[in-house]
């Protein structure tokens, strides 16, 4: 299982890919986990998944806001910490991982969406 970390910005049928913030995608499996059960938001639902990616999540119109809102009340050096250890992550990368994901929230604006895919 590689778990290499891919977000694309679609916006107008078109796919940008953006930064992975030098994360794995266990960094994103714990941040999603994180999201499901502490924000009761189930980002991995609608995404379209292919028997190539291990993991996927579309975050678009509400839930994309709800999860920005939600990242910018917390402290993210403390959320890291505290997701960390519960998969046995590096707390700098799961921090990476906030950062990199909040800034890709922050381009979703109107009809955008933001894909992870995780292969």
């Amino acid at each position: 299982m590689s778990q290499i970390a891919s977000f694309y910005l679609i916006k107008n049928n078109q796919r940008q890919e953006l930064s992975d913030g030098d994360c794995s995608g266990a960094v994103y499996m714990a941040i999603w986990d994180w999201c499901e059960s502490e924000l009761d938001l189930d980002v991995r639902f609608p995404a379209p998944q292919t028997e190539d990616t291990l993991d996927c999540a579309l975050l678009e119109g509400e839930l994309a806001s709800q999860l920005l809102a939600a990242l910018r009340e917390q402290d993210l050096s403390e959320l890291a910490a505290e997701i960390a250890p519960d998969w046995d992550l590096p707390t700098e990368a799961v921090q990476s991982g906030l950062n990199t994901l909040r800034s890709h929230l922050e381009l979703v604006q109107g009809d955008a969406a933001l894909l992870y895919e995780m292969t």
